[in-house]
């Protein structure tokens, strides 16, 4: 696990995006990057919905359920935004 994204995480080990990390490296780095910026919502929007004319396989739903995850905790950190749409309900368990 990386101290970084622990640290973004704070601390909360059960969220840790090890799916992500290992199948699209470079995809959880640039959410990293973008944690503290005001693209980060349009860039979770981006990854999540397909807004092109041609057809994308999209991310298996463990990796799905991962990006999810950092948005909700980007929104209980930095308040409600875009990212406030990928919140799943409390009675829905994304893990």
């Amino acid at each position: 696990m990386k101290e970084n994204i622990l640290k973004l995480l704070k601390d909360e080990s059960n969220f840790y995006p090890a799916n992500l990390e290992q199948k699209f490296p470079l995809i959880l780095d640039k959410i990293i990057e973008l944690w503290n910026s005001p693209e980060f919502d349009n860039h979770l929007n981006t990854l999540m919905l397909d807004k092109r004319d041609h057809y994308r396989q999209g991310f298996p739903p463990e990796v799905a359920a991962e990006i999810l995850r950092f948005s909700s905790v980007h929104s209980k950190q930095f308040g409600t935004g875009q990212a406030s749409l990928w919140i799943a309900p409390s009675n829905i368990r994304v893990n």
